[in-house]
């Protein structure tokens, strides 16, 4: 461990949150072990062939604007993840934090959306107004830069980053910035958390104690690739036999 005061050498996923009672939870740990596979959230609402959805008429900050499929875990050293636990269920997961970089992992960037924006004149006042505003505007850039495009060279069949030689100057600056703000919506913004400073740890909102990281998409990983199980004491003996292939640690809920 680097630090067990602090953060973990591994990273770890719960499992569950949403399911009504640990038989359900623990049958679906079960499964995801035998099976090698962690589905990214928001995949079943998406569809195949994408990996995010953006509402330009929510608000950034209320975290709900941008959807991303990712797997999403914690660095909380095993020791400290009781509060964790009690908001998303006594089933985990953990990987070794330097394989998960390989499969693309990196934390969520923290914003106190009530922090006060420090800006000169008359404008948000706090960061997180700030941050819906930045967002909006760039909306509004692209529209009007559509708008007079559209008015001089008319409406464009298709928008690319990459145009073709013989597309006219306008479109091929739409498609460019189409193309950078869409890569800002997932990339940048969709990799924002906002949350109220001054919740107690045990709020729910209160993400900033999670220390998030995502792996784009879903993962796939082999037995030996878990560093460690987290489950109730019960499960334990359940779980041994009905899967012997895994003989990596467990580490009981009751006692992280």
């Amino acid at each position: 461990m680097t630090n067990p005061s602090y953060v973990s050498d591994e990273l770890t996923h719960f499992l569950g949150r949403a399911l009504l009672d640990d038989q359900r939870r623990y049958t679906l740990l079960r499964e995801v072990v035998r099976t090698g596979w962690l589905k990214a959230s928001h995949r079943d609402q998406l569809g195949p062939g994408f990996v995010g959805q953006s509402d330009g008429q929510k608000a950034l900050s209320g975290n709900d604007a941008i959807k991303c499929t990712s797997v999403c875990f914690c660095d909380i050293p095993v020791k400290a993840l009781a509060v964790h636990m009690k908001k998303y269920g006594p089933f985990g997961v953990a990987f070794a934090k330097q394989l998960l970089l390989r499969s693309g992992a990196t934390p969520v960037h923290y914003v106190a959306r009530n922090a006060r924006h420090r800006g000169v004149g008359i404008g948000p006042r706090t960061v997180g107004d700030w941050f819906d505003q930045l967002r909006k505007e760039l909306q509004n850039i692209a529209h009007d830069l559509g708008s007079y495009v559209e008015m001089h060279e008319g409406r464009p069949q298709f928008l690319a980053k990459l145009s073709p030689p013989d597309t006219p100057p306008g479109h091929r600056l739409m498609g460019q910035v189409s193309a950078l703000q869409s890569e800002l919506e997932f990339q940048a913004f969709g990799q924002l958390k906002f949350f109220t400073a001054g919740l107690a740890a045990n709020d729910p909102d209160n993400f900033y104690m999670e220390r998030e990281w995502r792996v784009p998409e879903g993962l796939a990983f082999a037995m030996d690739d878990i560093a460690r199980l987290i489950m109730p004491r019960e499960f334990v003996d359940p779980f041994r036999a009905e899967v012997p292939q895994y003989s990596g640690p467990i580490t009981l809920a009751e006692e992280a």
